[in-house]
Parts: structure tokens; C-alpha cells; sequence
């Protein structure tokens, strides 16, 4: 196989992953359950499903694995938090704020300073943030999108120490899936009941919409280019409210709908900006 075939591979995959992503709003609202009991359960199922598909459960305790399975263990945990606190749409175009961060800690942490096109996303992005505290003033809404904006802190940091050389994706992945089964399967023996439909949403989170996902993500990354990668994730933030508005008929308000567009379409833009320029250097 060339290596174009591969290339051309890569983009398939990180579009499956991100439809498979984007059904968690929908299932984490159709389970009653609490935050932690969620994670640690869907975290558990996710590790078997991951472990089934690679046949290993290596794991190589590297710098860059631990801080990258840190990273993922954050993120599906504030972004669960986040779903329970405020609407889907919010938690998910919230957490798309993650390439803003990680423009942020390449300046923090790598001294890499920000050109001024990077500067100009993160003013606008920070702009569609507010709008979402525009929309909706009770204390649980407003939790609800901090929790959501760390969680696209937390996603950055998956992208960022996945980048580094002692870092295997697919092994700081199940790491991370173990870490949160670790710490929320405990909860569920004082609360989960045995509700099917909620356990048929909890089998879609787990093989579907997290077990597959990744791996198919940690697949694509290998031959898509982080860019371009970001740009196909966009499809996450754009399908996750809709399958929820169809289901349950939650919508965004106004404000939190051109919050939501100021950030989808500033990270979209940027992207397209700097792959064209990439290319052309």
C-alpha cells in the first residue's frame, strides 16, 4: 500500500470517529443516573471493547502516556458532568473551544508565541463563550459551561501530549479508560438500577460512542494531519445537539445557538486559514 492510500485513509476514519462521538449528548440525557456512575461504567465497557479490538492491554507507563491518559480522563469526565449541568449543545460547543487551548499552552508551556491570526481566534472564540452565559443566568447552567470549558482545556491536553515522542495514542487511551473505571464503577453499586433502556444507552456509550470511537481516532491520527483532523471534528459539535433536539426537542436559546456558531465557525475558519498557508510554506 502507498503511502497516499494511507493518507487518504486517515480522514475516513477521524469522520467515523466523530459521528460515533456525537451521540453522547443524546444517550448521557436518557440515563438517569449519576455523572460518576456514567463515566466509570462507559469507561469500563470502553476498555474491554478497546482491548478486544487492539488483542493487547499494553500499556507502557511513559511520561506522555500518563499525562495524555490524564488529559482523556478529564475531558470524559467534565464533559459528562457538563451534559448533566446544562444543555447538550452547550457542553459539546464548549468543549470545541479545545484548539483555542491548545494555541494557549504552546504558549505556556512551550513558549511558543501566537501569530496574530491566533490571537484574533481566541478573542472571537472567548466572544461566542460569553454569549453562552447570556442565555441562561440559573447557577446550574453557568456550572454547567465552566465545566464544559474545562473539559475543551482538558481535550486540548489530549492533543497536545499525544503529539509527544513518548506517547503511544492507543495505549494512553485505554490507560485513561481505566483510570475513570477505576474511580466511578464504585458509585454505581449505590445507584445504577436495572433499567434496560438506560443500560442499552450505557452499552451505546461505552462500545460506540467512546470504545470505537477513540480507536478509530487513533487510527486516523496516525495519517491525518492534526489540522485537518481538527477541521473533520467539526462534525461533532454540529451532530450532537441535533440528535438530542430530535429526541428530546432541547434546544439552545439564542444567544447559546450564536455562541455556539462564533466558536464552530472561528475554529473551522482558522483551520482552512492554516492549512492553506501550511501548504503554501
Amino acid at each position: 500500500m502507498s503511502g497516499k492510500e494511507r493518507d487518504r485513509k486517515g480522514p475516513p476514519l477521524i469522520v467515523a470517529a466523530s459521528v460515533c462521538w456525537s451521540i453522547g449528548g443524546l444517550c448521557i440525557k436518557f440515563i438517569p443516573w449519576g455523572a460518576m456512575s456514567i463515566i466509570g461504567l462507559r469507561s469500563l465497557i470502553a476498555a474491554l471493547v478497546f482491548i478486544l479490538i487492539r488483542r493487547s492491554v499494553k500499556i507502557a507507563f511513559t511520561r506522555g502516556n500518563i499525562l495524555a491518559a490524564v488529559s482523556l480522563s478529564l475531558t470524559m469526565t467534565l464533559f459528562v458532568f457538563a451534559n448533566k449541568l446544562t444543555t447538550a449543545a452547550a457542553a459539546i460547543l464548549l468543549q470545541f473551544s479545545s484548539p483555542i487551548f491548545i494555541i494557549l499552552m504552546h504558549l505556556f508551556f512551550y513558549r511558543k508565541k501566537p501569530r496574530l491570526s491566533e490571537l484574533a481566534a481566541v478573542l472571537v472564540t472567548l466572544c461566542g463563550m460569553v454569549l453562552f452565559f447570556l442565555d441562561r443566568l440559573e447557577a446550574g447552567s453557568v456550572l454547567g459551561n465552566l465545566l464544559a470549558i474545562a473539559s475543551g482545556v482538558a481535550f486540548a491536553g489530549v492533543f497536545v501530549c499525544n503529539r509527544r515522542a513518548d506517547t503511544q495514542p492507543e495505549q494512553a487511551q485505554l490507560l485513561g479508560f481505566l483510570l475513570n473505571a477505576a474511580v466511578g464503577v464504585p458509585f454505581a453499586f449505590f445507584e445504577v438500577t436495572a433499567d434496560p433502556v438506560s443500560w442499552g444507552f450505557l452499552l451505546l456509550l461505552g462500545t460506540v460512542q467512546v470504545g470505537l470511537a477513540y480507536y478509530l481516532f487513533s487510527a486516523g491520527i496516525k495519517t491525518t494531519p492534526a489540522l485537518l483532523a481538527c477541521l473533520i471534528t467539526a462534525l461533532e459539535p454540529v451532530l450532537n445537539p441535533l440528535w438530542v433536539a430530535l429526541a428530546t426537542g432541547e434546544v439552545p436559546g439564542r444567544f447559546a445557538a450564536a455562541g455556539g456558531a462564533v466558536i464552530v465557525i472561528t475554529v473551522v475558519v482558522y483551520n482552512i486559514w492554516a492549512e492553506k498557508k501550511s501548504l503554501a510554506t
